[in-house]
């Protein structure tokens, strides 16, 4: 959605750039505009994609014996791990990133939360509920945007744990 915008947008500079380089340099310009353009394209991608991790929530499917999270940092919960599955209000409070992302309301990855423990959460902070997830190894955390789709999950999760 947000990224066929700004790939237009990318392509209209380059090709500006093409042009002015072009008309200044001769033959010269286009090793200049080529250039330019490959670095507006390369940031273009790489501002669309991460627009797109903050913007999409992530993609949670109840399987079988597994929880799997698909998307940037995916993960597989096997519902043989979990100890304990909750929906609460807050997040625990977060000391560290080690391994994710974190913009604006959007927390995808392993952060190091209150007493030293790793999580892995797939979150919007200003959203709640929150699904906890407890296995012997670390906590996940996963919500979306809608708390109804959370709830539902939630609900989803302990019919499976029966």
């Amino acid at each position: 959605m947000i990224f066929i915008p700004v790939l237009v947008i990318a392509a209209i500079l380059g090709a500006l750039a093409y042009k002015i380089g072009h008309r200044r340099n001769g033959n010269k310009g286009r090793s200049w505009a080529i250039t330019l353009m490959s670095i507006i394209f390369g940031i273009t991608v790489l501002v669309a994609g991460v627009l797109l991790v903050v913007v999409l929530d992530p993609d949670v499917q109840v399987e079988g014996d597994t929880i799997q999270v698909s998307g940037l940092y995916k993960r597989n919960i096997h519902l043989g791990d979990v100890e304990e599955v909750s929906l609460k209000e807050g997040l625990p409070q977060i000391q560290d990133q080690v391994n994710g992302l974190s913009v604006g309301n959007t927390l995808r990855g392993t952060f190091r939360i209150e007493g030293g423990e790793v999580s892995t959460m797939f979150v919007q902070k200003n959203t709640p509920p929150f699904i906890h997830i407890r296995t012997g190894e670390r906590l996940f955390v996963i919500n979306f945007r809608d708390s109804q789709e959370t709830e539902d999950l939630y609900e989803e999760i302990l019919e499976e744990l029966e």
